[in-house]
């Protein structure tokens, strides 16, 4: 089948409009991909430092600009697996900013490199897992050991920090929630008349982009009582979230003014804004006291509001609700598929484990709590004797009868 000339002549203009497209363009329209299906500005900026490495790599290595190097790659001058195993290679000699020794953490190397696999492809360079596997293996991250918070650490930490940290910890320790989400819970999200108080998480405000339905302890719905009625809301107003500007430094979204971002990367900037905000109150109150300011052994600090979902988790599976703690924390699983409670089954289960998660005069709490089972015990004994008691008497009563 012969190709018109008006047709080859059209493809020519499409062809030569194709290569006219900029390596920024290239990048930019990567990203937008990226942001379409996260629909995260913080997704899309990891993707750009992973990307602006390579190009730093691309000069360095290759001596020559990235859109000069995928050019050599398209025209097969060039193997893109011999780049990206370069690239692996330069990630691991190379010295971050601010590190002592030279090397990107196992996490940063394989993200960069993926990243790079995905841009390449998106570019035209067709890269098959099946053969970068064959070309090398990426680095595994590596697990190390973290000490549990206790419910003594976690009081100390409260009785030092300021209304608005202390009760954002109470939230994270007896909800499992990450600390982007509750920076983004509004006054409406959070059923106050319910016991225990529910909380709707939207699905905006999720890693997984999956609504939910957690609760928190009492102890935690007083606090927050006592914030709210510091600082009156409306029910669409955020709780946690910080309104106003604050230039940054060195982190996300550099120089940019308010009037120069969109209402979403500007939300997304408060929300980064106000988790800073936090955690370096949190970090204040650890840095005067030795035995809270310690490291795990992958050089991260021990206390941490990531370390408050740990606690959440630990409490509640130690107290028999492994899946319940799951499917509160927002955890995807295949034991998840099927696990499906009820209103009213949720409010009793929580309800049997707040115990674990309350901080404060915890030696009371759980002496009472021992002591209740044990009486529970007692009381089981004492009715099951009396049920066997009944059943030989309507025994005896047929036999005569």
């Amino acid at each position: 089948m012969e190709i018109s000339s008006r047709s080859l002549s059209n493809w020519n203009k499409t062809n030569d409009s194709l290569n006219q497209i900029t390596i920024t363009d290239r990048i930019q329209k990567f990203l937008d991909r990226k942001f379409r299906i996260s629909q995260s500005h913080r997704t899309v900026h990891t993707y750009k430092n992973n990307i602006q490495r390579f190009e730093v790599f691309s000069n360095q290595f290759y001596n020559t600009d990235l859109g000069l190097l995928i050019d050599r790659i398209l025209d097969k001058q060039i193997d893109p697996l011999d780049v990206l195993d370069d690239f692996y290679t330069h990630l691991t000699k190379i010295r971050p900013e601010k590190s002592r020794k030279p090397g990107y953490a196992a996490r940063t190397i394989k993200s960069s490199v993926i990243t790079a696999k995905e841009f390449l492809n998106d570019v035209g360079c067709r890269i098959y897992w099946e053969d970068l596997k064959r070309k090398f293996r990426l680095p595994k991250e590596p697990i190390t050991y973290q000490e549990g918070l206790t419910k003594t650490q976690i009081s100390q930490l409260i009785r030092l920090a300021n209304y608005k940290t202390a009760t954002a910890i109470l939230i994270a320790c007896s909800s499992g929630m990450r600390l982007g989400e509750i920076t983004q819970l509004k006054l409406g999200d959070i059923d106050l008349e319910k016991t225990p108080t529910e909380i709707r998480i939207r699905a905006e405000t999720t890693k997984t982009n999956e609504g939910r339905i957690t609760h928190i302890s009492s102890q935690a719905t007083r606090a927050l009582k006592d914030f709210v009625a510091k600082c009156p809301r409306q029910k669409e107003d955020y709780i946690f979230l910080m309104n106003y500007y604050i230039q940054p430094k060195k982190r996300y979204l550099k120089s940019r003014e308010p009037a120069k971002m969109s209402p979403e990367e500007l939300h997304d900037y408060k929300v980064q804004t106000t988790e800073g905000n936090l955690s370096q109150q949190l970090w204040k109150i650890i840095k005067e006291i030795p035995e809270l300011n310690k490291k795990n052994e992958n050089g991260s600090n021990m206390v941490h509001f990531h370390a408050f979902r740990y606690f959440f988790k630990t409490q509640v599976t130690d107290a028999h609700q492994s899946d319940f703690a799951e499917a509160l924390m927002g955890h995807k699983s295949l034991k998840l598929v099927y696990y499906r409670q009820n209103a009213a089954a949720r409010a009793r289960t929580y309800l049997d484990v707040e115990h674990a998660l309350t901080i404060t005069d915890t030696e009371t709490i759980d002496e009472n709590y021992s002591e209740m089972q044990k009486d529970n015990l007692e009381l089981r004994g004492i009715v099951d004797s009396l049920s066997k008691q009944l059943r030989n008497l309507e025994k005896r009563i047929e036999i005569k009868s």
